[in-house]
């Protein structure tokens, strides 16, 4: 039998791991306080949010996300970091709907040559391991099909970041029309919220998503998680947990703590 907090994420159309995982919380406050998914904490913070200041916060924290996964490379990736700042300066009130589309089509871009050249430096690095010999571990031959299985991961990883990047901006953009839309309606209230339902939330969550595998860099055992938990406990420093609306019937919903 569900419980009621199940009930209410299951009326927020929540994904079904996100309800599942919720069984055992009293309520929202306790669930987003445990809660070690970035994309799960993400989803609700962008389901929930119904003012400017929160939708601007929620593109702040995926940003941010986004630049500490590209701090781990060598060299910064352009149309990345461009994403990043474009998102960045719409929170400071100074980007346009058409520089933020611009943004995330570099950013898809990048994505799409990175995902060529991971493709290429698969197939490299199964040939080169295929013809290296077995009885030679430290062989020229084995060392370069490694180096092609680094050169693979290095541009893989690049193609999450891109596309972390890439939903950025278009969280952004899809916010950033919801802003031009209530100041065209004439109706000057922050808390008109016109995210295309469904469309917002899970733009954001995949975002996160991306952002925490590039972020692990790799998968070694458990480096991945631990990539996730750092996340989450960000969200939670930059984002106070959001609160469920009062159902036909209740008594006021108190405000959540911290």
């Amino acid at each position: 039998m569900a419980t009621e907090l199940q009930d209410r994420l299951t009326g927020l159309s929540a994904p079904g791991q996100l309800i599942e995982w919720a069984r055992p919380f009293p309520d929202l406050e306790s669930c987003w306080n445990a809660c070690r998914s970035p994309e799960f904490l993400l989803w609700l913070a962008a389901r929930l949010c119904t003012t400017t200041g929160e939708r601007r916060a929620i593109v702040s924290c995926l940003a941010e996300l986004t630049r500490r996964a590209e701090r781990g490379r060598a060299r910064a990736n352009s149309p990345v970091d461009a994403a990043a700042r474009t998102a960045e300066t719409w929170v400071r009130n100074g980007a346009s709907l058409e520089d933020l589309l611009a943004a995330e089509r570099a950013a898809l871009d990048a994505a799409a040559h990175a995902a060529i050249v991971a493709a290429e430096e698969r197939t490299r690095a199964r040939m080169l391991f295929r013809s290296a010999p077995r009885s030679r571990p430290a062989s020229l031959g084995t060392s370069r099909a490694l180096g092609a299985l680094a050169d693979w991961s290095a541009a893989n990883r690049t193609k999450r970041l891109a596309l972390a990047a890439a939903s950025t901006a278009r969280a952004a953009a899809e916010a950033a029309r919801a802003e031009a839309a209530a100041a065209d309606a004439g109706t000057g209230s922050p808390d008109d919220r016109r995210c295309s339902p469904g469309s917002w939330e899970a733009r954001v969550s995949e975002s996160a998503g991306y952002a925490v595998s590039a972020l692990a860099r790799s998968h070694p055992a458990g480096r991945g998680d631990r990539s996730a938990r750092k996340a989450a406990r960000l969200i939670r420093r930059r984002l106070p947990c959001p609160t469920l609306s009062p159902r036909a019937g209740d008594g006021p919903v108190t405000a959540p703590s911290g």
